[in-house]
């Protein structure tokens, strides 16, 4: 489950206006700890945009740049 998937937390009483005013403290450790589950997805997801270009290339058989471009108007295979 990924970060994205978990509800909002106990989100009601702050936006009815029932929620302590002075419970910043515990509003930035929430913001803090969803920024880093934001980053630790981002990473997950690059790393998984990494492997997915080298496995492309690797099919493609061209160690450097791909066969083709679609800009080009070249097929692709």
């Amino acid at each position: 489950m990924s970060w994205a998937d978990k509800p909002n937390w106990n989100d009601m009483p702050r936006r009815a206006g029932t929620a302590e005013p002075a419970d910043f403290d515990g509003d930035f450790a929430d913001l803090r700890l969803r920024g880093r589950h934001l980053i630790a997805e981002l990473v997950r997801l690059s790393r998984q945009l990494a492997d997915l270009q080298k496995a492309i290339r690797s099919r493609r058989g061209a160690p450097g740049r791909p066969q083709g471009s679609v800009s080009g108007g070249e097929p692709l295979n």
